[in-house]
């Protein structure tokens, strides 16, 4: 994806996957009063969802970055926690009533849970109010 934005009175070229140029547009046009799209291209998959999403929020570019940017971040983070329950759910065993995990899937959980963490931040960091 390639995306031309004005920011205030400098006009930037964004370029990359659509998750990497929303997350740029964001951090890059977070506290400016003028943030005007330009032009961009790319597939037809990612202009229908830009379309619909800048749509979705009155044609506002941050808001929509925002939105654009948190979805990925989202998915990943739902997938993280599925991750986590299945392998909580496949280490579990019962040993006279008790239930125990094995530990090294715990030490897995751990580190799936570190991740878990940062996403959440990145998340928080993406919202425009």
């Amino acid at each position: 994806m390639e995306l031309w934005v004005r920011i205030g009175r400098t006009k930037k070229k964004f370029q990359g996957s659509m998750r990497s140029v929303m997350e740029s547009v964001v951090k890059e046009g977070k506290g400016k009063k003028n943030v005007e799209l330009l032009s961009f291209h790319a597939g037809q998959k990612e202009r229908r969802r830009l379309k619909r999403e800048l749509r979705a929020n009155g044609r506002d570019l941050m808001k929509t970055a925002s939105s654009l940017a948190r979805w990925f971040y989202l998915r990943d983070l739902r997938r993280t926690s599925r991750r986590i329950k299945e392998l909580k759910r496949r280490a579990k065993y019962l040993s006279k009533g008790e239930v125990l995990y094995c530990p090294k899937v715990m030490e897995r959980v751990k580190e799936l849970e570190g991740q878990l963490g940062e996403i959440k931040s990145k998340i928080e960091e993406l919202k425009v109010g």
